[in-house]
């Protein structure tokens, strides 16, 4: 079963670049022809930093992967540039990064609707486009929610319904009381619009000791590249709902090599949460 965390904020978001498989460190003496594998998203949340990850493997189906650190990465929304520069490790108070392409300025703001564009060159003549159609904002109805959350009680989750977007729910507590059985997600298909949340049955005690805590509640809506890499074609469990290690030798919104380019966006709420 496939497991998907959203975490955001105080979770670690971007947890699963340290977490995906090590990165096989070798001589290229194959004869095999190189091609970019390339994992590029963009956030339509001013608190996420968007960004993206170049390799290089030794054909369309080798597990081993090369970072490349000098390639030109821009991305665009048809009417600015954005030049990416390349990091080996950045952290703020919200994310960290390594071994990434980020955007230095302020000025990125991918709105829903917009169609963004990819173009990565390296210095020894590989180059990849993508397109990503950023998705719309998803939107939790927090007036329908309860002002607390019972360990034992049901919940009534509700949204904005999409048309033609996925979208992600993630359920977890905050700040690491009682959480057998909080932890759950689930995919929204285009018009659902609810989910009964209930806590699931598990053999600890909710018993013990433990402060008030928040329970959190993340959605997130995706583009049809980031559902076809992570979800429609994933065979493999992830860690995180960002960032996780989706199969090899397949292209989604790439266009002259492998990997994926998408856009997600993103809505967020906390509820207290009482023994």
């Amino acid at each position: 079963m496939r497991f998907i965390i959203i975490s955001f904020l105080s979770f670690t978001l971007f947890g699963c670049l340290s977490m995906a498989p090590e990165l096989e460190w070798e001589d290229v003496t194959s004869d095999h022809e190189s091609t970019l594998n390339i994992f590029g998203l963009i956030f339509a949340d001013s608190i996420l930093t968007s960004f993206v990850r170049v390799h290089r493997t030794l054909d369309m189906e080798a597990p081993p992967r090369f970072i490349i650190r000098d390639a030109e990465v821009i991305i665009s929304n048809g009417m600015n540039e954005y030049i990416f520069e390349y990091t080996d490790f950045f952290w703020d108070e919200i994310d960290s990064f390594e071994e990434v392409y980020l955007y230095p300025g302020n000025d990125l703001n991918p709105q829903p609707g917009e169609t963004w564009t990819l173009n990565v060159t390296t210095p020894g003549g590989l180059s990849v486009t993508g397109e990503t159609i950023v998705p719309p904002l998803p939107q939790i109805f927090n007036e329908e929610l309860p002002d607390s959350f019972h360990l034992n009680q049901t919940m009534e989750i509700t949204w904005q319904p999409m048309a033609d977007n996925y979208q992600i729910m993630n359920i977890g507590n905050y700040g690491g009381g009682f959480s057998c059985g909080l932890w759950q997600e689930n995919i929204i298909k285009p018009e659902e619009e609810s989910w009964i949340y209930r806590r699931d049955i598990c053999n600890e005690s909710n018993d013990q000791e433990w402060d008030e805590d928040l329970l959190l509640l993340n959605l997130m809506s995706m583009d049809n590249n980031y559902f076809d890499f992570f979800i429609r074609f994933g065979e493999v469990e992830f860690s995180s709902s960002t960032i996780g290690e989706g199969g090899s030798g397949r292209s989604f919104g790439i266009d002259g090599g492998i990997g994926v380019f998408g856009s997600v966006a993103i809505d967020r709420h906390w509820i207290p949460m009482i023994p």
